[in-house]
Formats: structure tokens, sequence, C-alpha cells
């Protein structure tokens, strides 16, 4: 019967309509398994000879249902397919769906297994189709295998190997080895020109490759899939493996993705700058956003409506996966940024001051683990070893540490200045000999403004290691000076002016009350000299001025109505002369 149905559509035009009809009815409705007692049940992978039976049958019957199902298509005047052939075609489709997990695909790389395995077991089912498989009772069985000294099985004169899989989820398990998978290609382009064997599955990777299955399946709802099927007729021009027809959709979906990815560029630049500096960042990811979303959309378009196949469809997936993780780390550093700075705008915080950097920073150190973390698992999925790409990041952070160990050093001088806060932005400090305003803490330097108007930059490490005296952190401003009166002075003008000057600071407003000296405490040189230490409650130094000029103002005052009088540097010589001459 299988013979009669494959004499039958023995033609190229009928076994291009089959395989179309396959997959337009993958996805056109849901069926039963043929087994309705046990729909979930693998195929039994407990030895080579398990393995190697289980994948023709369920190969050979998806098959084979197909072309009755097609059959009974063409045959009719329908346009659409019954339900009833719906539920087949999906139960022929499950059953090469369990023959593709016979398959070791662990070495694959993750971001094309899907659609890279179902060409491999139709590569493997055309393979075995003209290959004579040696009887059951030779092919090793779970006891024979439980002796083996090596647990694995190669059919005779070939290098196609099944072998027990010794770790993972599978671990016990025995399938077709994952060098034998990565070789199906290579076998296939060896062995595609010798003839079938009776009852094999003519020509179904041929044109599973270039028929427009993937366009069939898209429009199934709209035009009639016996429509389409004629198409076939006119995909076998191919350059590079692919039909004509193909390139040109490839060269569309190419030519929509980049009109996407730049219109969204330029709305993010013409957002960027009509917005505020908070609103302009998350305008900004609008251009990453744009490439995470049509990267996949396009991979997507290549494999299941185009078909994009063998070497075109490896480059052109794996470099649209790689773009992929890129802009996500690229969207991913860009958000960090944007939520660092809606935190600071909502806070009300100064932009340059330390809380916001470290606002800023904290989310940065976010966003790097985020974006390592999405490297490595993209570079997993794209089949680069994930272990290696941790071992080369960690190596090349310590080439780059031991190459800019004061970078780092002054980074981490950064964030101690950050946590601890000796200092703030606005801040009156002296480190060693510099003394001025704290303007900016960044990552790597402070940068103070000294009463000269030019700007200091100090690497943040010397900053930790140095001495700092933060004047902007005082309570109280110390005013401390010495009056000079003249030596005729009376007794009794003295202990009126000194009382007077105690009297003028203790009832000035901004003056700290119980630290007040005024005393006469000192024969000068030239002078006899008072004592005036009190301290000031003022924010700052422009202030501490207007108020001790008030205070001394009163002191001149004072000095003028009780009749005093300041005195200042003098000197008396006395000339000693010879009588004797």
């Amino acid at each position: 019967m299988i013979q009669t149905e494959l004499s039958i559509f023995a033609s190229k035009r009928r076994l291009a309509a089959l395989l179309l009809a396959l997959s337009v009815l993958q996805w056109a409705g849901g069926g039963a398994n043929a087994d309705e007692a046990t729909p979930l049940r693998p195929i039994d992978t407990t030895s080579p000879r398990a393995t190697l039976h289980g994948f023709v049958k369920a190969m050979s019957e998806g098959y084979t249902n197909g072309i009755g199902v097609l059959q009974s298509y063409q045959d009719s005047p329908r346009l659409y397919f019954s339900q009833e052939e719906l539920a087949v075609m999906r139960d022929s489709f499950n059953m090469v769906d369990d023959a593709e997990r016979t398959l070791d695909l662990s070495e694959l790389p993750q971001a094309t297994v899907r659609e890279t395995s179902r060409g491999l077991a139709i590569q493997l089912k055309e393979i075995l189709d003209r290959m004579s498989i040696p009887p059951s009772e030779l092919i090793p069985d779970a006891q024979t295998m439980s002796s083996a000294e090596f647990k694995r099985w190669t059919l005779p004169d070939s290098e196609i190997r099944i072998a027990r899989v010794e770790k993972g989820p599978r671990a016990g398990e025995y399938l077709f080895s994952p060098e034998t998978v990565r070789r199906i290609p290579e076998f296939y382009q060896k062995i595609k020109d010798m003839p079938y064997k009776p009852g094999a599955s003519a020509g179904w990777y041929d044109f599973a490759s270039y028929s427009p299955s993937g366009v069939a399946l898209v429009l199934r709802r709209v035009v009639p899939t016996r429509w389409v099927l004629e198409m076939a007729e006119g995909s076998r021009p191919v350059f590079l493996d692919q039909p004509l027809w193909r390139w040109f959709g490839i060269l569309l979906v190419l030519s929509a993705g980049l009109a996407v990815v730049s219109l969204c560029f330029r709305l993010s630049s013409r957002w960027a700058r009509k917005k505020t500096t908070t609103a302009g960042r998350w305008a900004h990811l609008l251009q990453p956003l744009s490439l995470v979303i049509v990267m996949p959309v396009v991979t997507s378009i290549f494999a299941e409506v185009l078909r994009v196949s063998g070497v075109v469809y490896q480059i052109m997936s794996l470099s649209l996966w790689g773009l992929f993780f890129l802009a996500l780390t690229w969207a991913v550093w860009v958000a960090g940024g944007a939520v660092a700075e809606s935190i600071i705008a909502h806070e009300r915080l100064r932009t340059g001051s330390i809380d916001s950097q470290l606002i800023r920073i904290a989310l940065r150190l976010v966003t790097i683990v985020l974006a390592i973390a999405i490297l490595v698992t993209g570079a997993d999925r794209l089949g680069l070893p994930a272990y290696s790409v941790l071992a080369g990041l960690g190596i090349g952070g310590l080439a780059v540490a031991l190459a800019a160990q004061e970078t780092l050093a002054n980074l981490l001088g950064s964030l101690i200045i950050m946590f601890e806060k000796p200092f703030v932005i606005g801040h009156w400090v002296k480190v060693n000999n510099i003394e001025g305003n704290v303007e900016d803490v960044g990552f790597r330097s402070t940068r103070i403004r000294t009463f000269y108007d030019s700007v200091v930059t100090i690497p943040s490490s010397k900053i930790v290691g140095s001495t700092v005296d933060n004047l902007g952190l005082r309570k109280f401003r110390r005013v401390k000076t010495v009056l000079n009166l003249t030596y005729d002075t009376s007794a009794e003008k003295m202990e009126s002016f000194v009382e007077g000057v105690k009297r003028i600071i203790a009832t000035h407003p901004e003056t700290r009350k119980d630290k007040i000296e005024v005393v006469f405490n000192n024969f000068g040189p030239s002078s006899l000299d008072i004592l005036v230490y009190f301290f000031l409650k003022v924010p700052d130094w422009s202030a501490e001025l207007n108020q001790q000029q008030g205070i001394f103002i009163d002191i001149l005052r004072l000095a003028d109505a009780i009749g005093v009088r300041f005195a200042f540097p003098t000197q008396t010589l006395h000339i000693v002369t010879d009588e004797t001459h």
C-alpha cells in the first residue's frame, strides 16, 4: 500500500505538494495522538536497537500518513483540509518531533537548534533510506549494552554512531551522537545520489528545503493550500543552495527590518532633543529596543516562513541573534542610566551631589552585572562555551586590573567617599595644602574650587589616604583677634572698654553665648593687648565675614565713645653720648 502511494507521488510536483501541506497543517489545527492511551509516550532510547528502530518508524509513519491525507485532499474538490485530515497531519508532525529527540543536539547552537534539528532529522532519514540496516538481532539491545565495555554502537560501513549520554537531563539514554549529528549534512552530500531502498521517503529533504511551505503556512487562512502548491514548480532555481524566490524574500524582510530600526532611531533622536534630560535618556532607549524586537522577528520569519536552510541560515541566524544580545546589553545599559536619573529627579537631588553619584554608580554596577549575564547567556545560545567566556572575562578582567591599578584605586576611593561622606558638594575642605569648596565628586577624582577661583582635581585615592579637614561641617565659626591699645590707656578706660566689648558680643544675635572671652592679657612691645575670642552661628564663610564686620564696627564705635586709642607698632631710640669728649 505504501509503495503504491509512493508511486502516485513520484513526480516532483506531487512530492512538493506533500511537503507544503505537511508544513501548513503543522499549524492549522490540533489532533489526537495515534495512541490515545499514551499520547506522551516518547521513543524508546534504552539501547541502540530501540533508538534506531524508533527513529525510522516515527519518520516513516509521519511521512506515510502525510501522503495519505494529501492524496485524499488532492483527489477532492475542496479548497481546504477537513478537521479529520488536520488531526492526522498533526499526528504526523508529532511523530517527526519525536524522532528529532533521538538526536543528541547538545553541541548545536541553541539559537538555531529548532530549525536545524528538523532538517537534520530529514537528512538522516534520507541517509538511512539509502543504506543497508542490519537485522534487529545484530543491533545491540539494552541487555547487550549493559555488559559492553564501550557504550556505543556504529552502523556498519558508516560513521553513524549511537552512544549513551553520560551527563545532563538525558543521561543514560542512547542517542545519535553529537559527532554524528554534526556530520549529518556531510554524510547526506556523499550519499544523496545513491538509489533509494523500497519504501523510502524519496526526495523529502530536497523539496522540504526548496518549496515555499512557510509562505503557505502564513497564507493558509487566506489562500487555499492547493493554490500555493503550484508555486513549488518555480522554486527550483537556486543560488547558494537557496531558491531565487527565497532570496527575494530575504531582501524584502531585511529591508523592512532596517526601515523599522531606522525609523525608531530617528524618532528616538527627535524625542530626545525635545524632552528634558531625564526624559531624553528614556527616549534613547527606543534605539536598542527596536533592535531587540526586530531581530527575533526577522529570525523567526527566516526560519518559519522563508525556511532558509543550510549555511546561509546558520550565518544569518547566528548573526541576527548575536546582534540581538548586543542590543539587549545596550538596552540594559541605557535603562540603568535612565533609572538613575529618574530617581535623582524624583528625589530632587543636586545633579552633582554625592548622593546622586552614589545612585549612578550603584545602578551602573547593577547594569554591568546584568550585561555580563546577558553576554554569557548569548554566547551559550550561539554555541560558544559559556565557561570559556567566563574564564576569558576573568583573565581579561585580571589583565585590565593589573594594567589599571591606579584607576581601580581611584574608583574604590570614590566609592569610599560616597559611602562614608566625609564631605558633600559645597563643603569648605582642606586637603593637605589645598583649600576650597568641593565642586564635584566623580568616579575617579574630586574637584575642589580654590579661593583663587581655580579648580584642583585630586585623585580619590589620594583623598582617602590624606587628612581631610572639613571646615564646612562646623556648627560655629571661631573668631580670634587681639586689640592693641596705646600705653597711655588708663586702667578705668581699659576695664570699661573690655566690658563694653563683652556686651557687644553677648548681645549680638549670631554669637554663641557660652564661649565668649574678652580679657586684657598681655603687655606688648608697643601696646596693651586685649584677647577677643568668640564663636559665630552662621552657615558659610560669606555670612561669617558679614557678621564679624558688624561686631568689629561696633567695637570701633565703643572705642571712640570711651576715648581709647588703638596702638600701632612703634620704637623709641635712645642715643647715649660720651661726655668725656
